[in-house]
């Protein structure tokens, strides 16, 4: 026999239940739910659902706040049987019930592809009861919006998309004019791309008018390359919603931005700890690497002129003219750029970290330099993709996981910068009598020892990492 279901759903930021739950001492209990799809002849969208060791066919019909609900037990074989023919994903959740205020409600956490979305429904006796109801206050940081009228919010929907639903948000701007939008956790995808592209060209412009002026800013140039990092990992990390060409182009372009300006700073680098060296070394081998010391700042000259015409050049004022005036033009979006960036963070999040442990792994101490200079890229475009999201990261949570990183990425940097010093010095020494090179050699042993210091430094800090994943993992969730 059909019943009434009178039901209302709101939805909810990315949150912790548990942490909510016990916060508020309100007592609960939880239960994994696995539910899918099938069509029947009853209704082309019977739901099979798993709770605990029960399984339930249920057939809702009807839409919105009032529907009817027509629930049966089965057995685990005729769940398992159905499941094999399920449209779509299959859904997992955890349900934490509990009484609050008089009041039943189910907060719902999805697992897997749906990692993020939070729902809390609430069910009446009657309709006048339901529309009389307010949300209590210790929901009211958490609301999004209430989704009990919108059908792309009912579970049906989600395990027949392969996308999130989008809520139907009015979102502030922050530039009518060039249409963008303030970075807000539900904010559409490509309106947040949009916003980043803008902010990020416009800091990269800063920098090249101040290296147009002065070619010897090794500041300016190390932000400058630091800007266009982030602006090459924003299209890395959100590949899947631009349009496979346009990504092609711009991402091309943006390498050989990179290349134009990779010579001037690896010779900064090499002359940026030669005083050190120098004074390490004895009066007799510093005048090998005075000669070293004067035919980098020689090269460091020639460079500058380069690094010069190159940002006072066209193409790259074009090539950042063309991105900043992307938010005008939205044909380069995939349909999947419509989802909601909070969601869509969470699972861009999880799989960058889970590619840095695994990657971090397989690194052994006698390891290939290269391998520890990909880990250092990965962990740059995870601490870039945090900066990017910042505007809806919790400021303490993500100067936590800055400062983390940032441990990380200085060892690795300091790693990278010895081989960089390592290769000049090589290069010097082809040319060198061997009086010379014997003289240098006692340089080349102190940067290797150095960089076995290093080495071992990294392991501890990263073995902390791993171990603190859960902390990166749950940076958007409340």
């Amino acid at each position: 026999m059909a019943e009434l279901e009178i039901e209302r759903k709101f939805l909810l930021l990315p949150c912790r239940a548990k942490k909510l739950l016990n916060f508020y001492k309100i007592p609960y209990e939880k239960v994994r739910l696995e539910q899918y799809y099938v069509s029947t002849p009853a209704s082309p969208y019977t739901r099979y659902r798993k709770k605990g060791d029960t399984y339930y066919q249920t057939i809702k019909t009807g839409e919105g706040m009032v529907r009817e609900e027509k629930e049966f037990e089965v057995s685990q074989k005729e769940y398992e049987e159905h499941r094999s023919h399920a449209l779509g994903r299959i859904i997992t959740k955890d349900r934490y019930t509990f009484l609050y205020q008089d009041n039943t409600y189910e907060l719902d956490i999805f697992k897997g592809s749906l990692k993020g979305l939070c729902y809390l429904e609430i069910e009446f006796s009657d309709k006048q009861s339901a529309d009389d109801y307010q949300l209590p206050e210790i929901f009211g940081q958490l609301l999004v919006r209430e989704v009990t009228f919108d059908n792309a919010f009912n579970n049906s929907a989600l395990s027949n998309s392969d996308t999130f639903p989008t809520p139907k948000i009015k979102h502030p701007y922050i530039d009518k004019q060039k249409g963008l939008y303030q970075i807000t956790p539900f904010l559409p995808t490509h309106h947040a791309i949009d916003t980043m592209i803008y902010q990020l060209t416009y800091e990269i412009k800063q920098y090249q008018t101040a290296l147009q002026n002065d070619a010897k800013d090794i500041e300016a140039l190390h932000q400058f390359r630091i800007h266009v990092r982030k602006l090459r990992a924003l299209l890395q990390e959100f590949k899947p919603f631009f349009d496979p060409q346009w990504m092609k182009v711009h991402k091309k372009v943006l390498a050989k931005f990179m290349e134009q300006t990779n010579a001037k700073r690896d010779n900064d680098v090499a002359l940026a700890d030669i005083d050190t060296f120098e004074n390490k070394l004895s009066p007799k081998n510093k005048k090998s690497l005075e000669k070293l010391k004067k035919s980098l700042q020689k090269k460091e000259e020639k460079l500058e002129t380069k690094l010069s015409t190159f940002m006072s050049g066209e193409p790259l004022s074009n090539e950042l003219l063309k991105l900043s005036q992307n938010s005008i033009i939205h044909n380069f979006y995939q349909e999947s750029a419509n989802q909601p960036l909070i969601l869509v963070a969470i699972s861009i999040i999880n799989q960058r970290i889970q590619d840095i442990i695994t990657e971090g792994k397989n690194l052994k101490e006698k390891s290939n330099k290269l391998a520890y200079h990909k880990l250092r890229i990965q962990f740059k475009k995870l601490r870039y993709l945090f900066e990017l999201l910042s505007p809806i990261i919790p400021q303490d949570k993500l100067d936590d996981a800055l400062s983390h990183l940032k441990k990380l990425q200085t060892i690795l940097g300091e790693i990278n910068d010895l081989q960089v010093q390592k290769k000049e010095l090589k290069s010097f020494c082809r040319n060198c009598k061997n009086q010379k090179q014997k003289s240098l050699k006692a340089l080349r042993k102190k940067m290797k020892n150095k960089e076995q210091k290093k080495l071992a430094s990294f392991d501890k800090v990263f073995d902390t990492f791993k171990k603190e994943k859960s902390l990166y993992q749950k940076l958007l969730f409340l």
